[in-house]
């Protein structure tokens, strides 16, 4: 890479960081745009126009998203006035675990132990990101009427694009990329959501406090390969210290690991017929990039967006290079 090039990335980079209101809109809405493509494909099957398909999806988008962006907002705020008793559980039992450690000859101060671990900073954090993640849903006119444009336009959009490619490997590649892009966001959102639901289905059982709310996380960041489901899964962990025994805390932690490993280690490479993975390292440092460009929404969308540029790099001799590059394995 030259100097110039460099630049180039410096600029754009830039140039996103500045504008990244909109570009958080741009990104969410094409992201909504993917997941619902397919039942927009599936109604055009039937001999339904662009512009029917396009008002019966936008209702259903427009009524999922209302009511997930509703929930996380109330949920969030609720959760939000309850912290201040959560940390005085967690002031009340710091003296209790030093005692503890102490009698196995580790000797550590309440202050200490505080400043080492505190769960609630942690779900401070995860509560931000899920409040901007709510408020993106609820009050995204702007990201609706570009996802309306994007489904009426689908089919022309794709005649344009083709038009533009002067070869038929070109086109046939094209093809390809957005049927795998489309089959792995369907995929995706499909083991989220059920992942979620499981998650739920446990908390329910042990009763633990906002199961829907971490279920919910978990169905979100269940997009996040490897670190999304460690990150959804800190917050329900810590409240259910605070909460249960320390036999049905276990029990949660066993659970959070059976779920997702059986999920994302077994489930999703059955249903996929072609790996997509990301390497760890690329998946944290997509995480950071994208996160300090456009906040936390940009945490959510890096995965999304580092894979669509690893399966467009992956159709191209030139820029092979970058597949290799982000994949968990030499291919």
């Amino acid at each position: 890479m030259n100097l110039a090039s460099f630049a180039y990335i410096v600029i754009i980079i830039a140039g996103l960081k500045m504008a990244n209101n909109i570009v958080v809109v741009l990104l969410m809405a094409f992201f909504v745009f993917l997941i619902f493509l397919p039942l927009v494909k599936k109604l055009r099957s039937f001999g339904l126009s662009d512009f029917f398909t396009t008002i019966i999806v936008s209702s259903i988008m427009l009524g999922v998203l209302f009511v997930a962006g509703s929930f996380l907002v109330n949920s969030v705020q609720s959760f939000t006035q309850n912290l201040p008793l959560y940390q005085q559980k967690y002031d009340a039992l710091i003296p209790h675990a030093v005692t503890y450690l102490k009698h196995y000859g580790v000797e550590l101060q309440s202050d200490s132990l505080l400043s080492m671990f505190n769960p609630i900073s942690l779900i401070q954090h995860a509560l931000g990101f899920v409040k901007s993640m709510g408020n993106l849903m609820s009050n995204g006119v702007l990201m609706l009427i570009i996802i309306i444009f994007l489904f009426l336009e689908s089919s022309l959009m794709m005649e344009k694009i083709f038009y533009f490619l002067d070869s038929k490997e070109a086109k046939e590649h094209m093809l390809l990329f957005t049927q795998n892009i489309n089959t792995y966001f369907a995929i995706k959102t499909f083991t989220s959501l059920l992942t979620g639901f499981l998650i739920y289905l446990m908390l329910s059982f042990f009763h633990l406090e906002y199961a829907s709310l971490f279920g919910f996380l978990a169905f979100i960041l269940n997009f996040i390969p490897s670190i999304g489901s460690f990150v959804a899964a800190i917050p329900a962990i810590a409240i259910a210290i605070l909460q249960l025994s320390l036999l049905d805390t276990f029990f949660i932690v066993v659970g959070y690991l059976v779920i997702n490993n059986a999920i994302s280690n077994f489930l999703e490479p059955k249903i996929l017929s072609k790996g997509v993975g990301i390497s760890t390292f690329f998946v944290f440092l997509s995480m950071v990039l994208w996160g300090w460009i456009l906040g936390p929404v940009g945490m959510f969308l890096s995965i999304p967006l580092t894979i669509t540029l690893k399966m467009a790099s992956s159709y191209t001799r030139k820029y092979r290079w970058i597949s290799i590059l982000l994949s968990d394995k030499v291919q």
